[in-house]
């Protein structure tokens, strides 16, 4: 799920919180045969446990720290893994039937990966309490708390991302650094993490400040200046060594980074190293 997408949703629709209710399940319980509510959309908050969701035969398997879109009306099947009892929240919620085809992200399932978080919980406990209570205070603090939880759900979900993405990142960083000798490129890096190469490249130049084909130059470059400087291989081997095997263009990238070529540049250092 694009969390981007998922906010924009939740930020223009009409959204209203309608109800909460909780349910505990044995292990091997299977409860099937039944749908979502008609006319809600639903949020289901795993409290405890471990189990198997079901939503229009497609299965996600939930805990604590996930929480599941489903739309209205969906054929649903529950089957609790494990020795613990399963137990979970489902929130509803709905938007105006004029706004159903305007965003049709009110009709889908999908998983959102929010990561553990108590302030998650705790949202749930005080809207069952809430929703509890008599008068209209209880049913405007039913409200407040019901956009206090998506609040918090999204920005959970944006920051496990980010920190997924991070890691990322640091791991492209270091696949980098132990490979630029050999024949590696921005696709072959992205492909090797398992990122489309578009978002690769922006998550990467996000991470770092610099575009992944410019860090991978500049990092050749500067091993390259190391081998000239503290090595006696020729201008070739030094190319080969860091990745080119074309020595000319490794002459024509080596000056553009540094203003002049392998040769002009070790013999800059070799008169400098003179007057040390």
């Amino acid at each position: 799920m694009d969390i981007k997408h998922l906010i924009d949703y939740y930020a223009h629709a009409t959204v209203k919180f309608t109800d909460i209710f909780t349910n505990r399940m044995v292990p091997n319980q299977v409860d099937r045969g039944r749908t979502t509510a008609p006319g809600k959309c639903g949020l289901v908050v795993p409290l405890a446990g471990n189990a198997s969701f079901s939503f229009n035969g497609v299965s996600y398997i939930m805990e604590p720290g996930m929480v599941i879109h489903a739309g209205p009306q969906m054929p649903i099947e529950i089957k609790v893994m494990g020795d613990q009892i399963w137990e979970y929240a489902v929130v509803h919620y709905y938007i105006p039937i004029e706004e159903i085809n305007k965003y049709p992200l009110a009709k889908q399932h999908f998983l959102i990966d929010t990561g553990y978080h108590t302030k998650i919980i705790d949202y749930v406990q005080q809207l069952i309490e809430s929703q509890s209570l008599p008068g209209n205070m209880a049913i405007l603090k039913s409200k407040t708390l019901f956009m206090n939880l998506l609040e918090t759900i999204l920005i959970s979900a944006k920051v496990k991302i980010l920190d997924t993405a991070s890691d990322i990142m640091e791991q492209a960083l270091l696949y980098i650094h132990e490979n630029y000798a050999k024949q590696i490129s921005v696709s072959k890096i992205a492909e090797e993490f398992g990122v489309e190469r578009r978002r690769f490249a922006y998550l990467f130049e996000q991470h770092t400040g610099m575009n992944p084909s410019t860090y991978l130059t500049e990092y050749r470059i500067r091993r390259a200046k190391d081998l000239l400087e503290y090595h006696d291989s020729t201008i070739a081997e030094v190319a080969e060594c860091v990745g080119y095997v074309d020595c000319f263009y490794f002459s024509r990238v080596f000056k553009k980074c540094t203003g002049m070529s392998p040769t002009v540049y070790r013999k800059a250092i070799m008169e400098e190293a003179k007057y040390v």
